[in-house]
């Protein structure tokens, strides 16, 4: 039986509170958030830098008694690819303590009596409402140096999905993919900027964006809007990222970067390259960030 441990679940008094003391405490800032429209109760998921693996604080409206967060008030969550052969594998065990059906999950629990939540493979990392846009906004950072961990496959799948959603002038998404893992291919590209292409000699993946201008006339706008999407959507699951502008750039044997990707890639006419995101897990967390309030100067009411 094959499974991924991907949460651990502790339950809190004061949200706002254990909040800011894993923030400050240990760099971990809120990921995505859960919880009924009445309030009664919030799930805040919250991770750091490279790791994939989050906590979720959970918080009850009207608990005054404190927890106890090393017994059943506690828990870790493993995902499983084959979510009815779990249950068929635990039920035979006789295991299974209890379930959930209406939330698709149930819990076993172990020899000492410590509860542990099974969940299907496919509810990874999936997205919740709720989620702080202007957090993730703030938390982006551009990141050119990475672990050598490889981005799960499940991030990456996020990250490509995020720029498939993108918003496109009249739907005509004039947009392709190219996602590259090879190692020798990363080298390779990390040639085609004369200098800011590097950092993917070090990385493990890259997404490379193309635009077809007889597809659309905004084909500039659809794609970097694309490009914007999986930038953020890295930034908010741990995965390190950086945008190597390709369009109007020129690469380290002279010769135009849209030529060169276009030679090492095999790509096609009038397919024209917009950019490349680099990929890899971070080193260590990136800078905390908090918004300027200098930049509202920018914003000009009814005239400039």
């Amino acid at each position: 039986m094959e499974s991924k441990a991907i949460h651990r679940c502790l339950h809190v008094l004061d949200l706002d509170k254990s909040l800011t003391f894993y923030e400050r405490a240990l760099g971990m800032k809120e990921i995505r958030r859960m919880g009924p429209e009445d309030g009664s109760w919030v799930n805040a998921f919250i991770g750091s830098g490279g790791s994939g693996f989050q906590l979720e604080l959970t918080w009850n409206r009207g608990r005054i008694e404190p927890y106890d967060n090393g017994g059943r008030d506690s828990h870790i969550a493993f995902t499983v690819p084959d979510f009815d052969a779990a249950h068929a594998l635990h039920e035979q065990m006789g295991c299974i303590c209890h379930e959930n059906e209406a939330m698709g999950l149930y819990f076993i629990e172990d020899p000492d009596g410590c509860w542990i939540e099974i969940l299907p493979e496919k509810d990874e990392f999936a997205s919740q409402p709720g989620v702080d846009v202007l957090a993730a906004m703030t938390a982006r950072s551009s990141v050119r140096t990475y672990s050598g961990e490889p981005v799960p496959q499940a991030l990456l799948d996020r990250i490509v999905r995020a720029g498939l959603l993108s918003a496109s002038g009249r739907r005509r998404r004039p947009w392709e993919l190219i996602i590259v893992r090879d190692r020798g291919t990363l080298s390779a590209l990390a040639e085609c900027r004369d200098s800011g292409a590097a950092m993917l000699t070090g990385a493990d993946a890259a997404i490379v964006v193309l635009g077809n201008p007889d597809v659309a006339d905004t084909w500039i706008e659809d794609c970097s809007i694309v490009m914007a999407n999986m930038h953020l959507e890295a930034s908010a699951s741990g995965v390190g990222s950086c945008w190597i502008q390709g369009r109007m750039r020129t690469a380290a044997d002279g010769r135009s970067t849209q030529d060169f990707v276009a030679n090492l890639l095999d790509v096609p006419a009038p397919w024209q390259l917009e950019a490349i995101l680099s990929l890899g897990m971070p080193e260590g967390p990136a800078p905390t960030r908090t918004f300027d309030n200098e930049l509202l100067v920018k914003v000009h009411e009814e005239r400039f």
